[in-house]
């Protein structure tokens, strides 16, 4: 026993079975905006992480492997990794897909569905309980948009995957909130701009239960009203 203990120790104590991450932020080009949940994969090793609320990606990788960052709304980017890279921090900064504006439409549901129906691909590897890929670290979350699967003696690895989809599941919520409740359209309707539209916006955002149940009217309404609130606060 003391000798496989020994050997063991030898063998990961060897630069052929250390471990070697790539770790740094992801933003937007020309910016210095934090890319969320960006998905990264590793398509060397088959791993996968996702950017955190502050852009920060840690993944396990080696020189030589391949990896590709994707985020919805921007060009994939594909780095192969080398030892200077592995120093410090490594920045990758993504660039938006050049996109034509598209009318606001509010009810309707198709830009959201289309925009909805990509980032469940671009997640597959945590929606998908196929082979579940090896994952790098915890997170915790709550969310919607996909039915939750909690195993009971699941592996490490899909529970993690499971922390996953909660935040992804919430922050499709807001995605849904922001299709419904749009800065256009609220705009449109109560003629702000700027700061004081920012400071509408957030005072009065509704919950996502309620735009799940409101018709389009009930929208109109809702910010009509929210709207006569707000300028009765200003006059004071």
């Amino acid at each position: 026993m003391r000798y496989t203990l020994l050997l063991a120790t030898l063998l990961f104590s060897c630069p052929g079975f250390a471990q070697h991450f790539l770790t740094g932020k992801v933003l937007k080009r020309d910016s210095k905006e934090f890319l969320i949940s960006v998905s990264i994969e590793n398509k060397t090793q088959r791993r996968h992480d996702l950017s955190d609320e502050r852009g920060t990606f840690r993944i396990q990788s080696s020189q030589g492997d391949v990896l590709i960052f994707s985020h919805v709304g921007y060009r994939s980017d594909t780095i192969v990794v080398d030892t200077s890279m592995q120093a410090g921090d490594y920045p990758v900064y993504m660039e938006p897909k050049a996109q034509m504006l598209r009318a606001v439409e509010v009810g309707s549901l198709s830009n959201y569905q289309l925009d909805s129906m990509a980032r469940r691909e671009e997640y597959s590897w945590v929606y998908d309980h196929g082979t579940p890929p090896r994952l790098e670290r915890k997170r915790t979350g709550d969310g919607v948009g996909v039915s939750m699967n909690i195993f009971r003696n699941a592996s490490r690895e899909d529970q993690d995957r499971e922390k996953l989809k909660k935040r992804l599941m919430r922050e499709e919520e807001e995605h849904y909130i922001d299709f419904r409740y749009s800065r256009e359209y609220v705009s449109r309707l109560t003629k702000l701009k700027g700061d004081s539209l920012q400071q509408f916006m957030m005072h009065f955002r509704p919950t996502y239960d309620y735009c799940r149940k409101a018709a389009n009217v009930d929208i109109l309404v809702y910010v009509n009203d929210s709207f006569k609130k707000f300028m009765k606060r200003e006059e004071l």
